[in-house]
């Protein structure tokens, strides 16, 4: 569960952790060779979309202006003088007119890649151009027929309350909130005075703060607490199901990890327990996998329980990417690390001091006290002289050197020197850096694009009833 945000980075090295389809609508006056029909699901943050239709012209999909408002939680203004339509997202304004590759946005003209269409009186827009536009990021997944959007909004803070900004700084939703989370399957954890509620993009309350403790979505489902009693709720509040276990946790591919007293199975989406309490410890179901502890070693179990990669290991964690992290055992309980295949097979041998996940292709190792990348295969591909090194996101890792810290390209390039006390990973366009008591979010390119929340805000730590894992 992720309900506080993601931890500062300060040169602590943790080695291992514990819809139905859419019919794709053409234009009647485009060709057939420049027109497409096909079968396709719109996916905002996740959640699949309904009530939808899309277009693809000369391989561009393009979408209603009213269906890409709504995805990204915006509104739409229209001028009958001038017959152009205006998607209004917060601070931000993008004016389009039919037939045209011009936006005006925020008040200056901007080239897009493609030009909007209109049929029938409704004006179509190319997806992908029209995203951008907004900091979203809109990506057709040909193998599924799947369009994928992402709003990419960030909690930033202003006059002791916290809102939602853009990967522009652009205010989308006004800070107005004692507390808020990332967005995960659509919608956001938000505090109001001491209960805890759920927005959608729009920011509307699509459940009203009424719980001690919230969690993030995952799997459809957010595991909740009043009362000292935590339960599972889905995305219209409703109370769907309330396991009697010392500890519950998020759901994942299907399955939820449950525990009582010393030990810990898995619970389905109608809470009958489908792997029975029998591991010293367990975690998240990744890839078909889950790392568990059976007489003090770890391995991994498949959905129905079976052991698929024996207990051997000193630790495992969550597979990612499709290699699992493993902790081999060594003299005086010194192992090294390696990574697992699905089939058990060491893909990556242990040789290394401290290993990390994949994340976007590559692993951070340690060896000697030199930070490296490797691939999937295992080769080194990017060597670092710095004293930390972090996880890539959004193409970049952080980096420490002379106590501050910064990020660098998959190239070894330093893109954001390092000049902050500590940071966090890049999530969605935007990573949050602390220098002092301030907090900042900044883009890519190291620009700030607003306040952040100050790492001392206090959020409630989970409990017996209801824990992260």
């Amino acid at each position: 569960m992720s309900h506080t945000r993601p931890s500062i980075r300060k040169g602590l090295i943790i080695a291992a952790t514990a819809l139905a389809a859419i019919q794709i609508a053409s234009f009647g006056y485009a060709s057939s060779a420049s027109a497409a029909t096909a079968s396709a699901s719109i996916v905002v943050d996740g959640v699949v979309q309904s009530g939808s239709t899309t277009a693809t012209i000369k391989g561009t999909t393009y979408l209603p202006i009213k269906s890409f408002a709504s995805a990204i939680g915006a509104s739409l203004k229209w001028d009958k003088t001038t017959n152009a339509t205006t998607i209004v997202h917060g601070d931000r304004t993008v004016t389009l007119s039919e037939n045209s590759n011009t936006a005006i946005v925020n008040g200056k003209s901007v080239t897009l890649s493609a030009v909007t269409q209109s049929k029938d009186g409704v004006l179509w827009v190319p997806a992908r151009a029209i995203g951008e536009q907004f900091g979203a990021t809109v990506v057709w997944n040909s193998a599924t027929s799947t369009l994928n959007i992402s709003p990419r909004l960030h909690p930033f803070a202003s006059n002791g309350k916290q809102g939602f900004v853009n990967v522009f700084g652009d205010k989308i939703i006004t800070a107005k909130y004692d507390e808020t989370n990332g967005f995960s399957e659509g919608l956001a954890i938000v505090k109001k005075y001491t209960k805890y509620g759920y927005i959608d993009v729009a920011g509307k309350y699509v459940i009203s703060p009424q719980y001690t403790e919230a969690y993030d979505f995952s799997d459809g489902l957010a595991l909740v607490v009043n009362d000292g009693k935590a339960s599972y709720i889905d995305r219209q509040g409703k109370t769907v199901l309330s396991p009697d276990y010392d500890e519950a946790f998020d759901f994942s591919e299907g399955l939820a990890l449950v525990r009582k007293d010393d030990l810990f199975g898995y619970i389905d989406h109608s809470g009958k327990e489908v792997i029975p309490l029998q591991f010293e410890d367990a975690f998240y179901f990744s890839g078909g996998l889950a790392a568990v502890q059976i007489e003090g070693k770890y391995g991994y179990i498949d959905a129905t329980g079976k052991v698929v990669i024996p207990a051997v290991y000193q630790h495992a964690s969550d597979f990612s990417e499709g290699l699992g992290l493993v902790q081999a055992e060594g003299e005086e309980g010194e192992g090294s690390f390696g990574y697992v295949n699905a089939k058990g097979e060491l893909a990556i041998a242990a040789t290394y001091a401290q290993g990390f996940s994949f994340s976007e292709g590559l692993a951070a190792v340690v060896n000697d006290g030199v930070y490296s990348y490797v691939n999937r295969k295992g080769e080194t591909v990017l060597s670092t002289k710095y004293e930390d090194a972090g996880d890539f996101h959004d193409g970049l890792a952080s980096f420490a050197e002379g106590g501050k810290y910064g990020f660098i390209n998959k190239k070894g390039e330093v893109v954001i020197k390092a000049q902050y006390d500590s940071v966090e990973a890049f999530d969605k366009g935007l990573a949050r850096v602390i220098t002092g008591t301030e907090a900042k979010l900044i883009d890519v390119k190291g620009k700030v694009v607003a306040d952040a929340a100050a790492p001392d805000v206090e959020v409630p730590a989970p409990d017996a009833t209801g824990t992260a894992k």
